[in-house]
């Protein structure tokens, strides 16, 4: 049985480490979205003002491991949803023509969704939080060509940074994180899913 453990605890550990790489090649890849996005629509290359769409609890130190990926796992689901009513959106109005930008757009789909699927393993039960968009894609039909535009640059950019938070997150977990998790405080489970403003 201490062998069975011990086993469970060093895949726990390796499927940590293997997430962590997904989510660093997964940057990588919206940082190049983004270029593309830019280069392909002649905008320029200057972040779009404002704060992110996607909202979540802060990520403070106080916080443990789980948590913290459990806040990140919400995230990059609600970026997730956006990037795909981009896709929807695009495919819609725009005609069907292969482009570089495409392609790395249904790769940066694919592997976000991989993401997904691992960072759930890492996920404690009981643990649950939420995230919330602060401005959806029906928002933004009055504001014309250049606002959707401007729009998808945000989606994007927010692409780029939760998934930059996840690849630091997951890179500076301790080996001990796969050992039993904590329990949350009732004070935590009472904020779960709580957004701060």
């Amino acid at each position: 049985m201490a062998g069975r453990g011990t086993n469970g605890r060093h895949g726990l550990r390796g499927h940590a480490g293997r997430t962590a790489a997904l989510a660093r090649l997964l940057h990588k890849e919206c940082i190049q979205l983004l270029e593309s996005y830019r280069n392909s629509e002649s905008l320029p290359s200057s972040p779009v003002a404002g704060d992110y769409l996607v909202s979540t609890p802060p990520l403070v130190p106080q916080l443990s491991d789980a948590e913290k990926i459990s806040i990140l796992h919400a995230a990059l689901k609600e970026c997730l949803r956006l990037l795909e009513d981009v896709i929807t959106r695009e495919d819609a109005e725009f005609s069907d023509e292969d482009s570089e930008y495409r392609r790395k757009r249904k790769t940066v789909r694919d592997r976000l969704g991989h993401l997904l699927a691992s960072t759930e393993q890492l996920l404690v039960d009981g643990q649950k939080f939420e995230a919330e968009v602060k401005e959806e894609l029906d928002g933004q039909a009055a504001s014309g060509s250049f606002g959707l535009k401007m729009w998808i640059v945000r989606v994007l950019q927010d692409l780029v940074h939760w998934t930059g938070q996840t690849s630091d997150t997951l890179r500076s977990l301790p080996a001990e994180m796969v050992k039993a998790p904590k329990t949350m405080s009732r004070r935590t489970r009472r904020g779960a899913g709580k957004i701060r403003k």
